[in-house]
């Protein structure tokens, strides 16, 4: 074979490796659509008491107490479990039986019935509460609404980051409907079942703050977010992985790119 023949063989090699390589990158991976994302925080501010929403509506937390500190990805949120909160004005979450998901990190101060994020009244139904569960000396990611709860059984109090979702499936009515996950692991159910119409009018969200005789949160906070889809767990394990900021393609200015987040799939 000349040696001219020999170039133009191993670049048509080259190129059609390269090419298959390309079509399985673009299949293993899971696309996430920004216009999914109902509000999502960085907490990449580090000062100032406004945390800015990186989705496209524009939802800006109000900060009351919190102060910044080094996160998982950047700088997050340090609660003092007394009385800090964050609002977000004029937002009332997901409403009625519509899929959702709800993710965060969290490094505990302590352990006790930690208030993550909520919204809607404290009514049969129509509360939806994202808490701690206390069981001894650990406590557990927890859902609740007024009259139901599922709950998983890792502990999440052990003064570590940890990665949480709550996901609400598509075609799901009740609170034991939710799949649970901790450090991407799916968790196991346990509870009172309850029938669900999530009340998306009378109570703004709210991250932080406690709910009846629960408590204040105390502890790191970094990273949350609200989708009004149910991820999977591919998506929500990326997530964890490559941070909100990679998975939503949002800029280094803080707006979600044009084109959608390539999340890599696990």
């Amino acid at each position: 074979m000349k040696l001219g023949s020999r170039a133009s063989f191993v670049l048509v090699w080259l190129i059609v490796t390269a090419f298959g390589l390309l079509i399985t990158s673009i299949s293993d991976t899971a696309i996430l659509d920004p216009k999914t994302v109902e509000v999502a925080y960085l907490f990449d501010e580090g000062k100032g008491t406004v945390a800015k929403d990186i989705s496209e509506n524009g939802r800006d937390g109000e900060i009351s107490g919190a102060k910044y500190t080094k996160g998982v990805f950047g700088t997050c949120l340090d609660y003092d479990g007394k009385d800090d909160n964050l609002i977000i004005t004029g937002y009332a979450g997901v409403g009625g039986t519509d899929p959702r998901t709800t993710v965060f990190w969290f490094k505990a101060g302590d352990t006790r019935e930690h208030s993550w994020v909520k919204w809607g009244p404290n009514l049969t139904g129509e509360k939806y509460y994202v808490r701690a569960h206390l069981r001894g000396a650990e406590c557990n990611l927890r859902i609740e609404v007024a009259g139901g709860q599922n709950y998983g059984a890792d502990n999440v109090c052990d003064k570590e980051w940890h990665h949480m979702a709550v996901v609400f499936p598509k075609g799901s009515d009740a609170v034991k409907d939710h799949d649970l996950y901790v450090d991407g692991e799916l968790q196991s159910k346990e509870g009172n079942d309850q029938a669900m119409d999530t009340n998306a009018k009378d109570q703004e969200v709210n991250m932080g703050d406690f709910l009846a005789h629960h408590q204040f949160m105390f502890g790191l906070f970094d990273e949350v977010a609200i989708f009004n889809v149910d991820l999977t767990e591919k998506q929500i394990k990326a997530i964890m992985d490559n941070g909100l900021q990679a998975a939503l393609g949002v800029e280094p200015q803080g707006k979600l790119a044009t084109s959608w987040g390539m999340l890599k799939k696990y």
